[in-house]
């Protein structure tokens, strides 16, 4: 049964009103986050901030594209299974409800395939209300604790630009702030986040790694295609074709920028 916003707010645990979400579109093609003692083997982010620890997890995934697999793009491509596991929850949970999810420490754990990628985040509870709305602040703990760290790692465990995890992340966090922003129910919901990729430089003068992941051109179709900023190099994996939106692609050259 669909639970509307009114309804939500009544809702006393906002783990249960997060996945009441998850059971309604538009989210309800997405992989939910789960909630409690994990019921499967699982594994505390920040153990990924152990750089051994982190190669080897490439490796083991890595292997799934054969023994001599580029470094760098199996980092990338692994990152991007990460990045969506973790980001899209979190920032529905952020917009929608006006909820932080519990990433520090130990308590946002990782359940992960057989190739060794990310394909669940298992939470304790279902977060606090928001600190504060200002718009660095209220995406701080997912943008400058969980992954600027994690980040910084992979760039240093595979040799790979911080750039193309930025964007890897950036291609999730413009993709969830549009479904947000057609949300029938919370008119306007993402804004704030939008907002935030469109901010070139942050208060404090810092650059923003996420600004303007993704852009919308106009490529001779019906409606302006959605296009990546930088190339997630997934095609110099064995097999791999250059995605859909991918900036090397020759049809997706801009014949004219539409913001």
């Amino acid at each position: 049964m669909a639970i509307k916003p009114g309804e939500l707010l009544a809702v006393a645990d906002p783990a249960e009103a997060l996945l009441a979400l998850y059971r309604q579109p538009p989210l309800d093609n997405m992989k939910a986050p789960a909630f409690g003692p994990p019921d499967e083997p699982t594994l505390a982010a920040s153990a990924l901030l152990d750089r051994n620890f982190l190669s080897e997890q490439l490796a083991r995934y890595g292997c799934s594209h054969g023994d001599n697999a580029d470094r760098k793009a199996v980092a990338s491509i692994w990152s991007k299974f990460h990045f969506s596991s973790v980001s899209i929850p979190t920032l529905v949970a952020n917009l929608l409800l006006g909820y932080d999810l519990p990433l520090g420490g130990n308590e946002l754990r990782l359940a992960f395939g057989d190739k060794g990628q990310a394909t669940r985040i298992w939470l304790p509870h279902g977060g606090v209300p928001l600190a504060s709305k200002a718009p660095q602040a209220r995406f701080s703990r997912l943008f400058d604790d969980h992954c600027a760290p994690l980040i910084e790692t992979l760039a240093v465990v595979s040799g790979l630009s911080e750039k193309v995890f930025w964007s890897n992340l950036g291609h999730y966090v413009e993709f969830v702030g549009k479904t947000c922003e057609r949300h029938p129910d919370f008119s306007g919901a993402g804004e704030p986040l939008l907002d935030y990729l469109d901010t070139k430089t942050l208060p404090g003068g810092r650059r923003n790694p996420l600004y303007q992941p993704v852009r919308y051109l106009e490529l001779g179709g019906e409606t302006p295609s959605r296009v990546r900023r930088l190339c997630c190099i997934k095609y110099r994996l064995p097999g791999e074709p250059l995605c859909g939106g991918c900036p090397l692609k020759p049809e997706n050259k801009p014949a004219k920028r539409r913001r």
